[in-house]
């Protein structure tokens, strides 16, 4: 696969910060633009690139979203912010709901066990938040 270098001018980069962390804020630098990506065997096709890069740390993250996506440099940084908490979510769901012990010989075996930890993992964090324990681990 080939990547072409992508140069975007340094006044289109904003600073934002994603959350609070256990060490002070955790500040990004990002910025989004359209571009068009290709993949083996199918059309060209219009994408937004969200890219962010951590102010401390050399981490640079990638993100692709549909080109009906608005180019509002914030509100995708906040999206893109909230996939640690749904890996978490999956994490707990494979530990404590069964998500990932699943034997299923087909679709419909493999939906039903799917649901039912879902539901598992819905309830275990309603009554978690209804006695006022941490969500997750």
């Amino acid at each position: 696969m080939r990547h072409r270098q992508l140069r975007h001018p340094a006044k289109k980069w904003r600073r934002l910060t994603l959350r609070e962390g256990h060490k002070g804020p955790i500040e990004v630098r990002a910025f989004c633009t359209r571009v068009e990506t290709r993949r083996p065997g199918a059309a060209a096709r219009l994408e937004t690139l969200l890219v962010m890069q951590a102010l401390r740390g050399n981490q640079t993250w990638y993100f692709l979203a549909p080109a009906s996506a608005p180019l509002d440099v914030a509100e995708l940084v906040a999206v893109a912010a909230h996939r640690h908490h749904i890996e978490q979510a999956f994490e707990f769901a494979k530990g404590e709901c069964g998500l990932a012990d699943y034997e299923v010989r087909s679709y419909v075996g493999w939906h039903h066990h799917m649901t039912l930890s879902m539901l598992a993992l819905w309830f275990l964090t309603w009554e978690r938040r209804r006695l006022g324990k941490k969500l997750l681990h």
